[in-house]
């Protein structure tokens, strides 16, 4: 039986299914997990299903419709659950809840589906395909396994595929990434509406934020490296700043990678690294500090402070 059929029989025999997205979900892994819910719910009526996080549903993906959402993962009794399938986590502390999967390991089948080419390998069965995004490793089992894909289903993979392609703009835009593309908006996958709501939604609030954090924006011209700093009096919502770093400042001509460094209310700093050059891995220095990501885009996190000083910000 292949990886796919196998992930489809597991969701054929199990009653209660949760789909785990990573912590601050984006539109891959929303869009990954809501077709997958899509796709039990109306095949599986009388399933139990569950698509979950640490973090809260982004507004921005509220017109994909999913109502069987949690934000409270971490309260969650996972015990309840037959099968859990975690998608666009690339390793167990992505999920927010890495103690308490551990803790079932062995007892309830673990399905680990994902692109990220630093993927650990967590689960009892790893789908890790290095493709454009999550949404695509999804869209390929449907058709392996012979899936219809309705409007719901194809807009919500879409709303993946086109998120982490930037619009068809980075690295990840492959001749398959757009034939896929093409094949879901004959299955009247709304691409209007997607670009709508996740990329020309922006209000002046959120502009003027956005000035506030390119105001912080600092050039290395010996190492062309930009670094742009969000201390932690500056409240940047997940949304804009994933907008921030995936689609405005990874742009900059000069720079040959960027580092956004954001500070939060609980003592950690969280470093997002992007670029568009092809001599740059972003991946491999992420690694270095213990995070992972794809070679154009990566991150980690440790505890820390910013303190601003006469000669600029300072880490402590």
């Amino acid at each position: 039986m292949t990886p796919y059929a196998t992930v489809i029989d597991e969701i054929r025999k199990n009653q209660n299914i949760l789909i785990v997205c990573h912590e601050n979900p984006d539109p891959d892994a929303i869009g990954a997990g809501g077709a997958l819910l899509y796709y039990i719910e109306e095949t599986f009526p009388s399933k139990n299903v569950l698509l979950a996080s640490v973090d809260s549903l982004p507004q921005d993906l509220f017109f994909l419709g999913i109502q069987k959402f949690s934000s409270a993962l971490e309260n969650i009794d996972l015990n309840k659950f037959d099968l859990i399938i975690a998608v666009d986590c690339g390793e167990l502390k992505r999920t927010g809840i890495p103690e308490k999967l551990s803790s079932i390991q062995g007892k309830i089948k673990i399905i680990n589906i994902d692109h990220h080419s630093s993927n650990q390998g967590f689960a009892d069965l790893n789908i890790v395909e290095i493709v454009s995004s999550t949404s695509e490793i999804i869209f390929r089992m449907f058709k392996d396994q012979n899936i219809q894909i309705n409007k719901k289903i194809s807009t919500c993979l879409l709303t993946g595929l086109t998120y982490d392609t930037a619009y068809f703009t980075n690295s990840a835009t492959s001749k398959e990434a757009l034939e896929i593309a093409s094949e879901l908006m004959k299955t009247a996958a709304d691409i209007r509406a997607i670009v709508r709501h996740t990329l020309k939604n922006k209000t002046r609030d959120t502009l003027r934020l956005w000035g506030e954090v390119l105001n912080q924006l600092h050039y290395n011209s010996k190492y062309q490296i930009a670094v742009a700093i969000i201390p932690k009096d500056i409240d940047i919502d997940p949304d804009l700043f994933n907008d921030l770093k995936n689609y405005y400042l990874q742009y900059l001509q000069e720079a040959r990678f960027i580092i956004i460094i954001r500070e939060d209310a609980l003592g950690m700093l969280h470093c997002s690294l992007r670029t568009t050059r092809d001599d740059v891995n972003v991946a491999k220095l992420a690694e270095r500090f213990g995070g992972g990501g794809h070679v154009k885009s990566a991150g980690f996190s440790f505890p820390g402070a910013l303190e601003k000083t006469n000669y600029g910000w300072m880490v402590k």
